[in-house]
């Protein structure tokens, strides 16, 4: 193999204060307030893949939901309740719950300020309406694309700030000073996607690399989307967790994931209005038999009506909502169906349920519909009459629900784990660097509906404020020892790049397609790291991921540079899936109840936490679950690559601050920039 010795004098090194990696909502809102709170605009960039490929852009429900305090009526709140709430959910910290209240009606003004239309009536007041999880009526929504609505009108006022977005650029590896006390980011190397040609080339690769220095960085990556092969994530989301864990990032909560039910064709949600107007469930066998499997499960129409109703409002799979016919036992129903008897699954909105009947309707659902106008001898028509933009985004995507079918599945939606930050969302081990959005590992086991999208507002705030306060100089690390730096990431990297590209498909009988090694990792995470986590197998599996990882530049097979970056894909996903089950095996070896989106499967009890088995009805009987009496939600599990070696503690979660500081002090503290340590 020819050495290549890379000329650091060809790479434009360029620099700036704070880089952004990630163009959604979170990330588009930390460059704004970066140059609100006065850092200039030429030293601010942003880093995309793919510029409006993000999840904020693309992913929403039947009215997708934004969660904060309540300001509307004579409902009482406050930021301290509404940090209660959010802390109840479980492996929450209470002063980062604080924090996400308080800034909540803030960052929700602040939206509304750039054109948001969240819905007020004539006195201006916003209303709200209670979501999953929520006791009072929190949540607001301008419809199915909240977020796409949010992130265009950011967009917006990015472009009229000049911010300077550096689009198909894939971010490789974040460069670390690990010289000093406490590691702290220095620079970034990128490689320029457009720039890969379609050959064998080293120099190519070379000269497709972008270099950056770099005071601050911040993270706005979104969850690892292409872990599953069932997802809600679009598709252009993609997701790239291992810049974390390579750069010492710890992580935490990575046993915490949301699930539901999402049609697959196009990816969307079916929560809210599409249950609430109890559509018909079937699957169909080999024989093209459609099979309403429901109804082997549920003693009555009754009784599956709730059931499907109360889906829209507690929409993530929920191992609380099992028992007594509770409305998560139909994800079960739904996952039995797809992975146990590799059945289709439909909605269907032409025809009622077999035994249909309105005046036998479950009263919740009855009332409701009465209430909402929302009647009809179909479930089309009724929720033509509920919610017609529920309708149209499926139109939107050539789905018409008034005469097709809508085939779902039990799907991959949310990452409540990620990096784990301090309460201006800097990394707890890395000096300035900085996580927001769903790869901030702040959102415990449980969280309100719409939770997640204030979480991503206020931490691009919170992130922009310690950086313009305190990380607000631009000296950086000394250029000499930076290019020395960079000369051996990138010497690493073409070493790397040049064994995949000289694999050829007859040097092993084992070499694999990216698509290939992706579908077993997909077939892993579904098995493993799902809504059902069984303990047995799981140690072999991450023994055959460890081994893939330490094979994996000799297993690929490639035929050109511009197939580099699914290559980096993979081996993300590998490293990633690696931390995810790495993190799910101890949950098991310290007795972890079944909680939060997913039901814990061992062949033994433990007497000593009086573990007990619950068993779900008639054939989904095999799917006994764990619940005992150790309660880990007051703990935070972390886990970390540190000296080659996977570390993994549990840290007791920090209480809600409950002492406040009068004007006076408060006041001389802000003065002197003491409130931004």
């Amino acid at each position: 193999m020819k050495k290549i010795k890379p000329n650091l004098n060809k790479l434009n090194i360029q620099e700036f204060n704070s880089i952004i990696i990630g163009s959604g909502a979170a990330g588009l809102n930390c460059a704004l307030h970066l140059i609100m709170e006065g850092i200039p605009s030429d030293k601010v960039a942003i880093v995309t893949e793919n510029l409006g490929g993000g999840t904020s852009f693309n992913a929403g429900s039947d009215k997708q939901t934004y969660y904060k305090m309540s300001i509307y009526g004579d409902q009482s709140d406050s930021p301290y309740e509404l940090a209660k709430d959010l802390y109840r959910g479980g492996a929450m910290h209470g002063d980062i719950a604080l924090i996400e209240a308080t800034n909540s009606i803030r960052e929700f003004f602040h939206l509304v300020q750039l054109g948001v239309p969240f819905p007020h009536d004539k006195y201006g007041g916003f209303v709200g309406y209670k979501t999953d999880n929520d006791p009072r009526q929190r949540a607001t929504s301008i419809g199915p694309l909240t977020s796409q609505e949010m992130g265009k009108c950011l967009l917006k006022a990015i472009e009229e700030k000049n911010i300077k977005i550096f689009d198909k650029y894939y971010a490789l590896k974040i460069i670390v000073d690990d010289t000093t006390e406490k590691p702290k980011i220095v620079g970034l190397i990128c490689i320029k996607i457009d720039d890969l040609s379609k050959e064998k080339n080293i120099e190519n690769l070379l000269d497709s690399l972008a270099v950056f220095k770099v005071k601050n960085l911040i993270l706005a990556i979104g969850g690892p989307a292409v872990l599953y092969k069932n997802s809600v994530y679009p598709k252009s989301q993609k997701g790239t967790t291992s810049l974390a864990i390579k750069a010492g990032c710890k992580l935490q909560n990575l046993t915490e994931s949301q699930f539901g039910l999402a049609s697959i064709k196009f990816r969307w949600n079916v929560s809210g209005s599409y249950q609430q107007v109890i559509p018909r469930y079937f699957s169909v066998d080999e024989s093209e038999n459609e099979i309403e499997f429901l109804y082997d499960i549920f003693p009555s129409f009754k009784e599956l009506s709730k059931a499907i109703f109360l889906k829209g409002y507690q929409w993530p799979f929920n191992a609380t909502k099992i028992e007594n016919y509770g409305s998560s036992l139909i994800d079960l129903a739904v996952y039995h169906e797809l992975e146990v008897f590799n059945r289709r699954v439909f909605l269907d909105y032409t025809k009622n349920p077999k035994n249909f009947n309105f005046n036998k309707l479950h009263q919740v659902a009855k009332d409701y519909l009465i209430n909402s106008k929302a009647l009809g001898d179909t479930p089309i028509k009724r929720l033509r009459k509920l919610n017609k933009q529920a309708i149209l985004i499926y139109k939107k995507h050539n789905i018409d629900l008034s005469s097709e079918l809508l085939e779902i599945a039990v799907c991959n939606q949310h990452l409540n784990g990620g990096v784990s930050c301090n309460g201006w969302w800097e990394a707890t081990t890395v000096k300035n660097l900085f996580a927001i959005g769903e790869i901030n590992g702040n959102h415990g086991i449980q969280r309100p509906g719409g939770a997640a999208l204030n979480a991503g507002q206020v931490g691009g705030l919170r992130a922009s404020q310690k950086i313009a306060h305190l990380y607000n100089s631009y000296q950086l690390i000394n250029h000499k020892n930076f290019q020395n730096k960079v000369k051996n990431e990138i010497v690493n990297l073409i070493h790397e790049f040049a064994i995949v590209l000289e694999n050829s498909p007859s040097d092993s009988e084992k070499s694999l397609t990216t698509n290939k090694l992706l579908d077993q990792i997909q077939y892993r995470m579904s098995k493993y790291g799902g809504i059902i986590r069984p303990l047995k197998g799981l140690e072999a599996e991450i023994l055959a991921i460890q081994d893939q990882l330490n094979k994996i530049n000799k297993l690929i097979t490639l035929k050109f540079n511009t197939e580099i970056i699914e290559y980096l894909r993979v081996k993300d996903a590998l490293l990633t899936q690696l931390f995810f089950l790495k993190a799910i095996l101890n949950y098991h070896l310290s007795f972890g109840s079944s909680r939060g989106s997913y039901l814990v499967l061992r062949n033994k009890l433990n007497d000593s936490l009086s573990e007990k088995y619950i068993i779900p009805p008639d054939n989904l009987k095999e799917y006994k679950f764990i619940y005992n009496n150790l309660n880990l939600s007051n703990k935070i599990q972390t886990i970390q690559l540190k000296n080659g070696r996977i570390i993994i503690e549990w840290d007791a979660v920090r209480d809600i601050p409950s002492k406040y500081g009068c004007f006076e002090n408060t006041w001389k503290k802000f003065l002197k920039k003491e409130v931004f340590d």
